[in-house]
């Protein structure tokens, strides 16, 4: 046996093959499902919800007080006073010390009063969490999307692949059994050549499809899923006007924009908090000694205790520059908003129309489609084979090809709708 036959009777024999062969059955709630669980975006955006949730953690943390625990050991010879560096314990030395001495110090760091500065920062990482749960819900719908949009792409192009392989065969059948001369055998044959062609160019676009449909749902290429359902219209029945509410309730991205509204306000308020003073209350103890042994000893240790009360009024002059920045700021967030509000409802209000056009399209074409069909076949069976019906079976394939076209788009525009309105529609029977 030749190795090429060999290797291939060993890889159908693989556990794998077949399934490969065969294909998988998907549906198009799967695909979405797929698609969002393996989203990069979805899954960075969920780790952006673990973050800004710790960080909320953090913002609490602020008002609580700040322990500090140090030791420090040092070695002296000084003929004049020296203060150490605050990394160093920012202690005092006097000349009259030993070469040698050791330190223990507790610190107790409580904020009384910091003009609502810890407030805003609690609060500004609260609604960055909230903020960064609606982007989740953003990146989920982008990912929902695309596996909608690539799934009835691949449905779509099965169906006119499938299509195209039987339309060229009745055509070959029908031109085998017409007697022609030389002009009308020429015909036959540029008419068959046009559905030839027509049933390659569905299958290279059936295997672009599947290569989309991979990438949406981020699977790797040696998969062949097959789509599970018929290419048919899915009615639009809920109005513009229903869509529009639906949408400034559920849309994430103006869910997004509310809380970067709160942000703003509350820069505009930390603004405002640096023209007021913060109070601290601060506490040590400290323990001194000239051997490390003697850290123990009471009567041979030197202990120190100190309790501030700290005040301290800001004196900047950029206060009210920052406060103007914050409020243009906001003002751009409003503007912001509001164009994104008009984007929406342009948005929802075109994908509507775009989907009850195809919607009646599909059901126009469709109809006729088969009325036509059943017409030709009626006349099929009447007479005798001839160049006008395999004219007409082309004509028939081109109007079968229009179809379901319609069908598709109207897919589509369902699919931008239900982006649009962040929620998808309700099916009614």
């Amino acid at each position: 046996m030749p190795l090429a036959k060999l290797a291939a009777v060993l890889l159908l024999a693989l556990p794998g093959a077949a399934a490969a062969q065969t294909g998988e059955a998907v549906t198009i709630d799967e695909a979405v499902d797929l698609a969002v669980r393996n989203s990069p975006a979805a899954l960075t955006a969920e780790q952006d919800i673990i973050i800004a949730k710790q960080r909320v953690r953090e913002a609490r943390y602020l008002a609580l007080p700040q322990f500090t625990l140090s030791g420090a050991a040092s070695r002296a010879s000084l003929e004049y006073p020296a203060v150490l560096g605050p990394e160093l314990g920012g202690a005092y030395l006097s000349p009259a010390i030993d070469n040698s001495f050791y330190t223990l110090r507790a610190q107790a760091l409580q904020p009384l009063y910091t003009g609502g500065k810890n407030t805003n920062d609690l609060k500004l990482a609260k609604t960055a969490f909230n903020q960064a749960r609606v982007n989740y819900e953003t990146a989920r719908a982008d990912a929902a999307l695309a596996a909608k949009q690539a799934f009835y792409g691949l449905l779509y192009q099965r169906r006119l692949a499938e299509a195209a392989a039987d339309w060229l065969g009745r055509a070959r059948s029908l031109s085998a059994s017409v007697r022609k001369d030389a002009f009308e055998e020429l015909e036959a044959e540029l008419l068959l050549s046009g559905l030839a062609d027509r049933q390659k160019q569905a299958e290279s676009a059936e295997e672009s499809a599947l290569a989309d449909f991979l990438r949406a749902l981020n699977k790797e290429p040696g998969w062949r899923p097959v789509p599970e359902g018929r290419l048919e219209a899915r009615p639009v029945s809920e109005d513009v006007t229903s869509s529009l509410v639906t949408a400034m309730e559920a849309r994430s991205e103006l869910k997004s924009e509310v809380y970067k509204a709160q942000m703003d306000d509350i820069a505009v308020n930390m603004a405002l908090v640096r023209r007021y003073p913060t109070i601290y209350l601060g506490a040590s103890y400290d323990v001194n000694a000239y051997n490390l042994s003697d850290i123990g000893n009471s009567d041979r240790r030197y202990s120190n205790w100190l309790a501030s009360l700290a005040i301290r009024f800001p004196l900047s002059y950029d206060v009210w520059t920052q406060v103007q920045q914050r409020r243009a700021q906001q003002r751009q967030g409003e503007l912001k908003r509001a164009e994104l509000q008009d984007k929406v409802r342009f948005e929802i209000v075109a994908a509507h129309k775009e989907a009850l056009f195809w919607q009646a399209e599909a059901a126009r074409l469709s109809a006729e489609a088969s009325r036509l069909k059943a017409a030709y076949e009626a006349a099929l069976r009447a007479s005798r084979p001839s160049m006008a019906s395999l004219r007409a079976l082309c004509g028939l394939c081109d109007l079968e090809r229009r179809a379901d076209e319609a069908v598709y788009r109207q897919l589509l525009a369902r699919t931008r709708l239900e982006r649009a309105r962040g929620r998808d529609l309700q099916e009614r029977g």
